[in-house]
């Protein structure tokens, strides 16, 4: 009897299949879901600070915008500048003169003329900083040579222009607008020469290429009230003149 038992349990365990261990499972904790929000969604501060960052170059702000256009249409970029700088210009111009009434033709006769000038000088100047570092090596010697050609060539024509469109755009004829330009150009030339001598030492030493017409355009906003002023002056003196 207890010889059969023996024989049974020897058979059931070879038929029995063989256990196998089982490792524990274990559950790894997940880190907690946190909701990313941009800066500007925190506080009014953070808001303030990522414009100021955008406004300085962090992002596509409206400078960006702007000097992309002026490199890929530096015309009619520098024209638009330009003609507003102008207006801005014979604006206070006229408001330190105290006339009782806005003169719209003066004011539309000068920006006609800067939206014209700035036409030309974006030639220019793109044309005279191809040959100046075509012909001359040395940087010092190019920005010398720049700036001299510009005092001596562009400055004076400018002036010359200017008085002759003005006088015509006045109802004058061709001949009065030349002697208005022979008798003040001798009163704008060393002054301009004064002024714009060291302003364009620093355009062409420091200012990038397509930067330069804005450059100028800014400054001309000082320029341009005393050009508007020397005008009105030669206008009058020809009034009283005749």
């Amino acid at each position: 009897m207890i010889f059969k038992l023996m024989v049974g349990a020897a058979a059931a365990k070879q038929l029995a299949p063989p256990l196998t261990r089982r490792e524990p499972t274990v559950t790894k904790p997940q880190p907690p879901t946190v909701e990313r929000r941009e800066p500007t969604e925190l506080c009014p501060a953070a808001t303030q600070l990522e414009r100021t960052r955008r406004w300085r170059g962090g992002g596509d702000n409206l400078w960006q915008s702007y000097s992309r256009t002026l490199e890929a249409r530096p015309v009619v970029g520098n024209m638009i500048t330009g003609g507003l700088l102008a207006f801005t210009g014979d604006f206070v111009m006229q408001a330190a003169e105290k006339n009782p009434v806005y003169d719209h033709l003066r004011a539309l006769r000068f920006v006609g003329f800067r939206v014209c000038v700035v036409r030309c000088y974006t030639v220019w100047v793109r044309e005279l900083e191809h040959w100046v570092n075509r012909h001359v090596d040395d940087d010092r010697r190019r920005l010398l040579t720049k700036t001299f050609l510009d005092l001596a060539i562009w400055l004076p024509a400018k002036d010359f222009v200017y008085f002759v469109w003005m006088a015509l755009l006045e109802g004058l004829g061709l001949t009065e607008g030349i002697q208005r330009s022979l008798t003040m150009l001798p009163r704008t030339c060393p002054v301009s020469w004064l002024v714009w001598g060291p302003a364009q030492l620093l355009t062409f030493g420091a200012v990038p290429p397509h930067l330069r017409v804005v450059w100028v355009n800014s400054l001309a906003l000082c320029w341009n009230v005393v050009m508007s002023g020397f005008n009105q002056a030669a206008r009058l003196e020809g009034s009283s003149s005749i």
